[in-house]
């Protein structure tokens, strides 16, 4: 009987796993946000620094100027939402240092690289802003 039980147990762990992953990525994926969230990962090396030492990259600000349309497209609390879910989940994930560099910098350096860029997306790219 035990032998029998064995495969089984290891069976239904393994869909427990796979169901919690599941539920797991759904909820940091929301479909809205996928547009955000590919444009901000092109600025993440730009926000781990958590300092603009140099105009940003062309193409982070290209992808700042698709955020700002995603604005148009989802209101700003959604977008801001978006960014704020793709910080946490994708960018800082939980370097406690790295959350606390953006945390101190964060007026400095979301104000910098928006004006830099020319963009305007009516919040602020923070661990600390409320939407």
């Amino acid at each position: 009987m035990g032998s029998v039980l064995k495969p089984v147990v290891h069976i239904f762990l393994l869909l427990l796993l796979g169901l919690i992953a599941t539920v797991l990525s759904e909820s940091s994926s929301d479909p809205q946000c996928a547009n955000v969230t590919v444009n901000l990962h092109v600025c993440a090396d730009v926000l781990r620094r958590g300092n603009l030492t140099v105009v940003p990259p062309t193409e982070c600000c290209n992808a700042l100027r698709r955020i700002q349309d995603e604005v148009a497209e989802l209101g700003v609390q959604q977008t801001c939402l978006c960014v704020q879910n793709c910080i946490f989940s994708h960018i800082f994930y939980q370097d406690a240092s790295i959350i606390a560099t953006l945390a101190a910098n964060a007026v400095d350096i979301s104000t910098q690289i928006q004006s830099d860029c020319d963009v305007n997306l009516g919040f602020r790219i923070s661990t600390n802003y409320v939407c």
